[in-house]
């Protein structure tokens, strides 16, 4: 495990895995722990870097204004840190706007960029989302279980939270917020969203680019109200990029379909990589 100090502010990351480097960025209230269905597998393919968001888990967690620049920045550090000059990068959800910002920022240090279940601006029902999440993190406590039971009834489908998993996870979503997400960031974290607009940003990426988007996602649909921009139009507006449609699939594409997941970003990376000169 490392640490990189970003304008006084500590962020924890750390390095595992073989092969290229792949930069794992996780959603609003999970940190590192996003990934922890695909982690092991997705370090048989890659040299994997997990770290946590300023804000957020195992980093410092400054009380201070948060969006997709002061995120996009820290990253650009770590990665310097690390002496990694450029990367694959995936981002889930929140990770996914995040991502989307850094490519388009640091076009150096992006190779090839999924992005999962995100969005590029917030439509009306994503930003009364937010909102709900934002006051009931702070009414109850990101550590709540109404919190987690709020969040899985948005990011999963029917069929999972009905089955046999469901209650589980739905523990397990607690203990990650919990670890993760507290409160004042959570907030701002949700106010990011719903001031976002990566639309420009998306012109500015010239990294191959895949993006993922379950059909059955309420949260980060593939087709945003008209005031958003969801997956779809994610895809269509950067020039090098493909559309992942995934079946039967929410939010959570990576708990639900784990190893689909993951080689569709393996075979993707294939595909695409740039060929080092």
């Amino acid at each position: 495990m490392s640490e990189v100090m970003v304008d006084g502010c500590k962020i924890w990351y750390e390095v595992a895995g073989e092969g290229e480097t792949m930069l794992h960025i996780g959603g609003a209230g999970f940190g590192h722990e996003n990934f922890n269905s695909v982690r092991d597998e997705m370090q048989k393919h890659f040299s994997v870097v997990e770290f946590d968001l300023r804000g957020y888990g195992l980093s410092d967690r400054p009380e201070q204004h948060y969006d997709f620049d002061v995120w996009a920045d820290d990253i650009a550090a770590l990665l310097h840190d690390a002496g990694i000059e450029s990367t694959h990068v995936h981002g889930s959800s929140m990770g996914g706007m995040v991502a989307i910002k850094l490519a388009a920022k640091y076009p150096e240090l992006v190779n090839c960029l999924v992005v999962s279940c995100t969005s590029a601006k917030s439509d009306a029902m994503a930003k009364a989302r937010w909102r709900v999440w934002r006051e009931l993190g702070k009414a109850y406590g990101t550590d709540s279980l109404i919190l987690a039971e709020e969040i899985c009834t948005q990011a999963l489908t029917r069929k999972f939270l009905d089955g046999p998993r469901g209650e589980e996870v739905v523990g397990v979503i607690q203990g990650v917020l919990t670890r993760n997400a507290p409160v004042f960031t959570f907030g701002a974290a949700s106010d990011a969203m719903i001031e976002m607009d990566l639309g420009e940003d998306l012109t500015r990426i010239k990294a191959p680019t895949m993006v993922v988007g379950g059909d059955e996602d309420i949260l980060t649909p593939l087709e945003a109200g008209p005031q958003g921009i969801g997956g779809i139009a994610i895809a269509e507006a950067i020039e090098d990029s493909e559309l992942n449609v995934m079946r039967g699939i929410a939010h959570t594409n990576m708990l639900e379909e784990p190893e689909r997941s993951v080689a569709d970003i393996v075979d993707f990376v294939r595909r695409t990589a740039p060929v080092a000169a």
